[in-house]
């Protein structure tokens, strides 16, 4: 039973496709909450992180009423460097009902200034420059967006250990919405889906560099006819080697055959 889920907010999010001392979040110091600090140094950092490995993906669940639960899957697996204007992506979507999962389809991504390489079932082909492909805002840069916009900083919960600080968000905020531009509503089996409106945020941050490992979403949709059935839309991005990235190559082998499917 394989719904047709939000895939247009799916595509928007694959087409998205060090600092040397430490920093002191002396709240005093600044005269800014701990909150805030953590916050400000985080969006500076920003400025300087120009490649990464990033892991994650769109997860679409429904849990019907009875128990029964199904999914859309989309996992992403991807280098960036950003000032070259180079990545490598490689996709998978899947389906899930019940206890059982299939790969729907897989898919991989060159991408540099002036070449696009796409592989599919007929193998790799050279694309042409395309506002799906420019270009404009990195995976990364969606939590640093956040951060910025963010409405209202007071409902932000801080945990730390040794290495990382967690900062959690439950509540309204229109900035997810304009990041991420989810879909408000969707009908799946006859039931319309509708979201919340209280998203949920969780991210991990590096205390020595305050560079961002970790920016986990939530959108959550129960039925506008009030049944106990609901939907929840998680969007999971892990970042790692920051700025030790210093080159994507596009393989000989990938550039002839795209050559030789022309």
């Amino acid at each position: 039973m394989r719904r047709g889920g939000r895939h247009a907010f799916v595509y928007v999010f694959v087409g998205l496709l060090i600092f040397t001392s430490a920093c002191n979040t002396d709240a005093k110091d600044e005269h800014l909450t701990t909150e805030e600090a953590i916050i400000a140094k985080t969006i500076k950092q920003a400025e300087s992180v120009d490649s990464y490995i990033v892991e994650g993906g769109i997860r679409d669940e429904i849990i019907w009423e009875d128990g029964r639960s199904e999914y859309n899957l989309l996992l992403l697996s991807g280098s960036m460097i950003k000032s070259l204007e180079r990545s490598h992506t490689q996709i998978t979507e899947k389906y899930g009902f019940e206890e059982t999962e299939s790969t729907i389809t897989s898919g991989e991504l060159y991408r540099s200034k002036r070449d696009i390489f796409v592989k599919s079932d007929e193998g790799w082909r050279k694309e042409k420059e395309s506002d799906s492909y420019e270009f404009n805002e990195t995976d990364y840069e969606a939590a640093i967006l956040f951060l910025d916009r963010l409405e209202n900083i007071e409902e932000i919960k801080v945990k730390e250990d040794e290495d990382e600080y967690e900062l959690s968000y439950f509540g309204p905020d229109a900035s997810l919405y304009e990041i991420y531009e989810p879909v408000t509503s969707e009908t799946a089996d006859g039931i319309t889906f509708v979201e919340t409106e209280r998203p949920e945020v969780f991210l991990r941050i590096d205390k020595e560099d305050y560079t961002v490992l970790e920016f986990t979403t939530k959108f959550f949709y129960e039925d506008e006819a009030g049944s106990d059935s609901n939907s929840v839309l998680t969007v999971e991005l892990r970042f790692d080697d920051i700025n030790e990235i210093e080159d994507i190559t596009i393989p000989t082998e990938v550039i002839k055959e795209a050559e030789q499917n022309e």
